[in-house]
């Protein structure tokens, strides 16, 4: 996971990127080849400051064995100008799609002066094998300093369910730099109208590269492999499946100033690689027009490799009603009991449950989201992994103020609560110490404590001349939570002009 994997995983993205090319590039099939150039520049202002009243620390956090900094996290704030060029191309065919944009940035500070260059790959390559079978290669690799702050994302699927299934990196910790690269491969083979079998494989990193002496950040090395399977029983009937397996191996982030050497005042360190197992499956019926009933049941799976830590399921079945009353109008409403687990302690009822609304005008987009329920996430880049519990709601609003004028604004809240690893020892063997040379076994000690989220943003966007676009987009999030240096607001505000052109056309 050191800058030696990197250029690794580079060196074969690359090359494969170009063998498939060459590949694709055959003239036995007619091909549109498009390239396009672009630059955008933008000035970029983000303010972060924490509270320094805050609610509480955790309970027992006082009997921790590693002594916590009394010294309050500093406030970031930085105000940026960046040059961001672009490079795009585009290859297809009748059977084939090669998709490759490289857009680095140039930064500068004018607050403290400093300059760095960003990283941005995107590359995906579609291939049809037959009419029915296809794969799917994709590339994306990011080197970045900013926040990354999923919240502020779509929360909902199409189907309403708001949950936070996917895990997403973190940025309680504050600004760090890191990069991420992930590589994914899936292939689908439909051997049936609305029948589909589909098997995937992905594989990621990340890496810190820079990040405070006092920030929690880990690196991590996460293998996937998914399963579905979807098949319509009849015109009323279809059921779908799907399944995953993870594995992730973590280490801690290298930190500001360090020398490399792990675990330097005698602190036991945490091993959180583990096995990560995730499985649905779904009845749908449409036997009334506009209306799908859905029922699914849900199942997430952690265990962990330190034998200590306990393993931890959730299950959740969910009853769903989507209502399309209108051609441009949907309404969803499901849910559910949940049941979670941890390993040698007693499990938990609860309830899942969703409600969404989509509207459409001729020139405006209102949706709303509600969403409760538990998930379990582990790949947020920072040591915080396990079950939540949230609550979540949403609202998006859009609108065509003219022809080439758009206005969005969004709202957002979330409230949950997060199982954190608070303490962990040496179990007792008298003396506490390793006996015939081998480790002391580690026992932990867990909390549950809560963190509130609530956000709004807006953003005017304009395009001019074909190739031109101009925006201005403002964000605000507070954060109130019982974790220590974790309760913060913080502002953000980008006005960006940009172009791109197509440059190059050919068949």
């Amino acid at each position: 996971m050191k800058q030696n994997g990197l250029e690794k995983t580079l060196a074969v993205v690359l090359g494969g990127t170009m063998v498939a090319a060459m590949t694709v590039s055959s003239p036995a099939q007619a091909r549109d080849t498009k390239v396009a150039l672009g630059i955008g520049s933008s000035y970029e202002h983000y303010s972060r400051s924490y509270d320094s009243d805050e609610r509480a620390v955790q309970d027992g956090a006082s009997d921790s064995p590693v002594e916590s900094d009394e010294t309050p996290r500093a406030d970031e704030r930085y105000n940026r100008l960046r040059i961001t060029p672009l490079i795009a191309l585009t290859n297809q065919s009748a059977r084939d799609v090669l998709s490759l944009r490289y857009s680095p940035s140039l930064r500068y500070d004018e607050e403290s002066g400093d300059s760095d260059i960003d990283q941005n790959l995107q590359a995906t390559l579609s291939y049809a094998l037959t009419r029915d079978w296809d794969v799917r290669f994709g590339e994306s690799y990011v080197l970045t300093d900013q926040n990354i702050r999923s919240d502020f994302g779509r929360g909902t699927g199409a189907d309403g369910g708001g949950s936070a299934s996917g895990d997403q990196l973190s940025d309680n910790e504050g600004l760090r730099r890191y990069w991420k690269n992930d590589l994914s491969f899936s292939t689908t083979y439909r051997y049936w109208e609305d029948s589909s079998f589909s098997l995937g494989y992905s594989l990621g990193h990340l890496t810190h590269t820079d990040v405070p002496a006092t920030s929690r950040y880990e690196d991590y090395v996460r293998h996937g492999a998914t399963l579905g399977v979807g098949h319509r029983l009849s015109s009323v009937w279809r059921l779908s499946a799907t399944g995953g397996y993870t594995r992730g191996l973590f280490e801690e982030a290298e930190q500001s100033g360090s020398d490399g050497q792990a675990d330097g005042g005698g602190e036991v360190a945490v091993d959180n690689d583990l096995h990560e197992f995730r499985a649905s499956t779904t009845l749908e019926s449409s036997h009334f027009e506009h209306h799908l009933l859905t029922l699914k049941y849900g199942f997430t799976g952690v265990e962990y490799d330190d034998v200590e830590r306990n393993a931890t399921t959730v299950h959740d079945l969910t009853a769903g009603w989507q209502w399309q009353f209108a051609q441009d109008t949907s309404v969803y409403l499901g849910a559910g009991p949940s049941y979670s687990k941890a390993e040698e302690q007693e499990g938990n009822w609860g309830y899942n449950a969703t409600a969404s609304l989509r509207y459409t005008l001729e020139r405006s987009t209102f949706e709303a989201s509600l969403a409760h329920g538990y998930d379990v996430q582990n790949f947020t880049g920072t040591d915080e992994s396990g079950l939540r519990e949230y609550w979540q709601s949403r609202l998006d609003f859009s609108h065509q103020l003219i022809k080439d004028v758009s206005l969005k604004m969004f709202t957002y809240y979330r409230n949950e609560d997060q199982e954190d690893v608070t303490a962990q020892r040496a179990a007792a063997t008298g003396d506490g110490t390793a006996t015939d040379g081998q480790e002391p076994a580690i026992t932990y000690e867990t909390t549950t404590f809560n963190r509130e989220r609530f956000g709004v943003g807006t953003s005017l966007g304009y395009t001019f001349a074909r190739w031109y676009s101009m925006g201005v987009s403002y964000d605000y999030l507070v954060q109130d939570s019982e974790q220590k240096d974790d309760s913060y607001d913080e502002h953000r505000v980008v006005v960006s002009l940009s172009m791109e052109m197509d440059v190059f056309n050919w068949q």
